[in-house]
């Protein structure tokens, strides 16, 4: 195919970035379950965040008041959202506009790094974002890796840039905004930094090759304090809180050694080989869970193809360092979780430029009228972007109402009583607290996926339950307690539609404490 001449200009019009930030605004709004359009967002991770998020503006901390083992930072963004509305997800959904109108920026200034682009190949963006965010791996919105690929997206195209027209390492202020980001990915889920590892790598690399230490000396410091600057209030808080010993063993010893770890027979067991064979495995599962996720993996690989000779073996080497690296992290445990390798996806926009530049390509041997090719792959890309939105496995709860959610219909029935406390048992929450308007009454509030493990959630729960402490207990449909008690008053079920795409019907039962 060729070589392609590398634009290396990747200033953004007004009219360019005005475009892009409402095609991130308009694909949020439509499919995430935390948007106005929707009447609550039931993902029970996400639910858990927001648990801690209201917790920490009513004075609770987190790990030491209220348990969880996701980074302080994802709880910390959590309470914003919470300080902007306790009962609903609208904080978040704000949120999610703000990251997803970076990646459309960014990811835009990707391409024009490496495409000759028309103004009519904008297009492409609505459509790219579309399938980006309707790829059931999003699920309902709101998660971690979803709030972080595009932070990774802004360091690789420092990357790039820098490659493209510069010496091929990044400006100082750029390596102090690195650092920042590199501080969000850290206390928001350390398994993100593979990406960061790799990109550190590559600046090794290079600066060593040009024999520039002082440089690489230079850049170091810069990054340190980026990095420095996010690190300190976070340590700061739990240190004035009395709680460093709690985030300690929740964040760091609870996730590196009892989180998904199981034994791995066969020859995946051996460590090498499973270092291989576990990201090989998960990234198929991936792609078999979502199909398009795989097409753009493919077409960002095909992408090599349309990278001017010049710049294709710096960019190549800072791919492959950081997209391996970000693997082995993300895709270092023994059971695959669907959603993980969303974070992948930061540099799936290299996939849109073999389309673009084919597209130009039949523009220019389309002599008849030179605006036809434009304005027919305009309507045709647009027309797509509207089917990938309604797509969406979510379209089943958008413009509901809350009273068909079983968590706002027992919700109900807690709120008879004043300041109750509750207990959600045997599975993660999603959404009785706050559909209640209460906050957990406990610290191990419910179900955590790690209880195999970590025993003390189990043991304080059913502690807990036989001295009555709690007045309402929700359990999963299908558990059949044995409390004498508590009694059964009230169950509901409602309609749920899973990741990958499967149609079900999940029930919930409520117990009240029986009164003496």
């Amino acid at each position: 195919m060729g070589s392609r001449r590398i634009q290396g200009d990747s200033k953004l019009t007004g009219s360019e970035l005005v475009f892009l930030i409402s095609a991130a605004a308009v694909t949020i709004t439509v499919v995430s379950a935390c948007s106005p359009l929707y009447p609550f967002n039931p993902w029970d991770d996400v639910n858990v965040f927001f648990d801690l998020g209201r917790g920490i503006i009513h004075g609770k901390v987190p790990y030491r008041d209220l348990f969880d083992h996701k980074g302080p930072l994802l709880h910390f963004i959590y309470a914003l959202a919470a300080l902007i509305s306790e009962r609903s997800f609208t904080g978040i959904w704000l949120v999610e506009c703000i990251t997803a109108s970076v990646y459309s920026v960014f990811s835009w200034k990707i391409i024009k790094l490496f495409a000759d682009t028309k103004k009519h190949n904008i297009f492409f963006m609505p459509l790219f974002l579309g399938i980006i965010y309707s790829m059931g791996i999003f699920n309902f919105g709101g998660n971690a890796e979803e709030l972080c690929f595009p932070v990774i997206t802004v360091m690789l195209y420092f990357g790039l840039k820098a490659i493209v027209s510069g010496d091929g390492l990044p400006k100082n202020n750029e390596a102090v905004i690195c650092g920042v980001l590199t501080g969000v990915l850290f206390w928001i889920k350390y398994s993100f930094l593979g990406f960061v590892l790799g990109f550190c790598i590559y600046i090794f690399i290079l600066t060593i090759k040009k024999k520039n230490i002082k440089r690489l000396c230079s850049l170091v410091w810069r990054f340190l304090l980026g990095f420095v600057v996010i690190s300190v209030p976070v340590l700061a808080y739990f240190l004035f809180n009395n709680s460093l010993p709690y985030l300690w063993d929740a964040y760091f010893r609870v996730n590196l050694f009892l989180y998904h770890e199981s034994a791995t027979s066969g020859p995946a067991g051996i460590p090498v080989i499973k270092n291989i064979y576990i990201p090989a495995a998960c990234t198929y599962f991936t792609i078999k869970t979502d199909p398009s996720y795989g097409i753009l993996l493919l077409l960002a690989v095909l992408s090599i193809f349309f990278i001017n000779k010049k710049y294709l073996k710096k960019t190549l080497t800072l791919l492959a360092l950081t997209f391996i690296l970000s693997e082995c992290l993300v895709f270092s445990k023994n059971t695959f979780v669907y959603y993980y390798g969303y974070i992948l996806c930061y540099g799936f926009c290299f996939g849109l430029i073999p389309m673009i530049n084919l597209t130009n390509k039949l523009t220019s041997l389309y002599k008849r009228d030179s605006r036809f090719i434009p304005l027919v792959l305009s309507i045709v890309l647009i027309a797509s972007y509207a089917f990938a939105l309604v797509h969406s496995k979510n379209m089943f709860l958008i413009l509901c109402s809350r009273n068909d959610l079983p968590q706002f219909r027992i919700s109900e029935t807690i709120k008879e009583t004043p300041d109750a406390k509750v207990l959600v048992y045997d599975f993660i929450d999603n959404g009785y607290y706050t559909a209640a308007g209460i906050l957990p009454a406990n610290r191990y509030f419910c179900y955590l996926n790690i209880e195999d493990n970590y025993p003390v959630i189990l043991e304080e729960q059913d502690k807990l339950i036989e001295e009555g402490y709690f007045d309402y207990i929700v359990t999963s449909h299908f558990y059949e307690p044995e409390w004498d008690n508590y009694e059964y008053v009230q169950e509901e079920i409602g309609t749920y539609v899973n990741y990958d795409r499967r149609t079900f019907i999940e029930g919930y039962k409520l117990y009240k404490r029986v009164q003496e």
